[in-house]
């Protein structure tokens, strides 16, 4: 009979702590080989709640760390894209020069060339794309927002390009030589008049003269105006009458004749005999005038306005001239019809491009970094570039030179720094761009700061300390070793051991 029973020293009920101690050392084992205090959620405890809500917030900032990444390569490469258009458009300031026609009028071949050579590059930056997603496309990404060179400039499948719409515009600014004005007058009168209420050719503004012997009409009212010139008596050499008209593109143009006594050369008439004598000669001057202002200022002007009726910018409607009854005496602007006229531009059309493309990049904040082709900074470098590409200048043509100085002087307005500033220009563009990348960084940088705590804090619920872990684990054999030897002995207590 065992002298110590089950209620002296409950036997059964020291093994079940030696399990537990056991089970409790294969735990500590493992924590130590594994640096975790737990394998799995439920034996974390009440901590487990503390551990997901933590572990929620990593997966977050997780998530917009790759968006941040994504957004990054996508700046960058705008980056790199604004820089080049930047220097293509400084290029093309220098490209095409008033009064520079090069030695034996290379210049004159040249600025075509080169011209549709920036054109197509510009294009083909504008269409860059990463994996497949267009960026300036503005909302469009899925497809190329500008069309290629040839089908800009030529047409492509029936459709009209730039070239056709340029050449249909001129042919209803120039109309049959003059502009679109009528020239008149009888004895000593001599009439110029609009030939119409439309867009087309020169308008009418002012006319001066510096001479006593000349009554002027100025043109007030509304379309069609008209100006007269009377003479009242014999001017002096040396006097001058100046007429002033606005083009197509919104410019301005003028034309002084001035008197003289002997054979006149370009703007200059002849002092006739009488009054009447002097209109008359003053009427086929100012026509001779016309016809080659017609030819430079207005041609070049004329082109220009084309480029704006075909390449249309942001909330603008392409327009092509209305053959009525035919091109030369038009008098109406209308839509472009798609089917039959090249659409440049194919992409989104927001009148605030940045905001058309936004990425999450935290709980509380959005990226903006849209970009479209038909913003203004782009609009006008295409516009202009389109213009030089079309040109044929012909040294030959004695008007050639002139409309040379017309387009250079177009040109150089366009691309001036003056321009930098505007909404929408490259310049604009890039620091809108920078500005968002510089707030990615920023958030990033914030992000990487609170991942950081956030690691912290669950490294401090999951992880275990090898010092702490070894210590416990000592402290347990310790404890364990003492419970197998104090069960051993007593369960081998007897009744006979004892009387032993």
């Amino acid at each position: 009979m065992s002298v110590v029973n089950r209620t002296m020293y409950p036997v059964q009920s020291s093994m079940d702590l030696i399990a537990k101690m056991q089970k409790q050392f294969t735990s500590l084992q493992t924590q130590l080989s594994t640096g975790q205090k737990a394998s799995s959620l439920s034996e974390l405890g009440s901590d487990r709640y503390f551990d997901l809500s933590i572990r929620s917030r990593i997966n977050r900032l997780d998530g917009y760390s790759s968006n941040i990444t994504t957004v990054n390569s996508r700046l960058d490469m705008f980056d790199q894209i604004t820089t080049r258009l930047s220097a293509i458009q400084q290029s093309a300031r220098g490209l095409i020069t008033p009064n520079s026609y090069g030695s034996q009028d290379i210049i004159l071949g040249a600025v075509p060339v080169q011209g549709a050579s920036n054109l197509d590059e510009v294009i083909n930056l504008l269409n860059s794309d990463i994996n497949g997603r267009f960026l300036f496309g503005g909302s469009v990404t899925d497809h190329r927002p500008v069309a290629d060179l040839d089908s800009i400039l030529n047409g492509q499948a029936g459709k009209a390009g730039y070239k056709q719409v340029a050449s249909e515009r001129q042919q209803a600014d120039v109309g049959d030589g003059l502009g679109r004005l009528t020239l008149g007058g009888a004895g000593a009168n001599v009439s110029l008049t609009e030939d119409g209420d439309h867009p087309f050719g020169f308008k009418l503004s002012t006319v001066t003269a510096s001479s006593a012997a000349v009554t002027l009409t100025t043109p007030t009212g509304t379309a069609p105006q008209t100006a007269n010139v009377q003479f009242t008596s014999v001017p002096i050499a040396g006097d001058s009458v100046t007429l002033g008209f606005t083009l197509p593109d919104g410019t301005s143009d003028g034309i002084t004749l001035k008197a003289v006594t002997g054979t006149p050369d370009a703007g200059e008439f002849q002092i006739g005999a009488d009054a009447a004598a002097t209109a008359t000669n003053f009427s086929a001057a100012l026509q001779t005038s016309l016809q080659v202002h017609a030819k430079t200022q207005l041609v070049a002007a004329s082109n220009n306005a084309a480029s704006s009726n075909f390449f249309n910018g942001q909330g603008q409607t392409s327009q092509r001239v209305q053959p009525n009854p035919d091109f030369a005496h038009a008098t109406t602007l209308v839509a472009a019809d798609p089917s039959t006229t090249v659409v440049w531009y194919t992409g989104g059309d927001s009148s605030n491009p940045r905001s058309s493309i936004q990425a999450r990049v935290d709980d509380a904040q959005t990226v903006n970094y849209g970009a479209q082709a038909n913003e203004s900074g782009t609009l006008s470098m295409i516009r202009s570039l389109a213009v030089l590409a079309i040109q044929t200048f012909d040294s030959s043509d004695p008007t050639t030179e002139g409309r040379f100085d017309a387009i250079a002087t177009r040109n150089v307005s366009s691309f001036s720094t003056t321009h930098s500033s505007d909404p929408g220009s490259i310049e604009m563009l890039g620091i809108e761009l920078n500005n968002a990348k510089v707030q990615v960084g920023d958030i990033k940088s914030r992000h990487s700061d609170y991942n950081g705590q956030l690691q912290g804090l669950l490294a401090g619920i999951e992880k275990s300390s090898d010092e702490e872990v070894a210590v416990e684990i000592t402290a347990l054999q310790t404890r364990l070793q003492a419970t197998y030897q104090t069960t051993s002995l007593i369960s081998q207590l007897s009744l006979v051991n004892y009387i032993k």
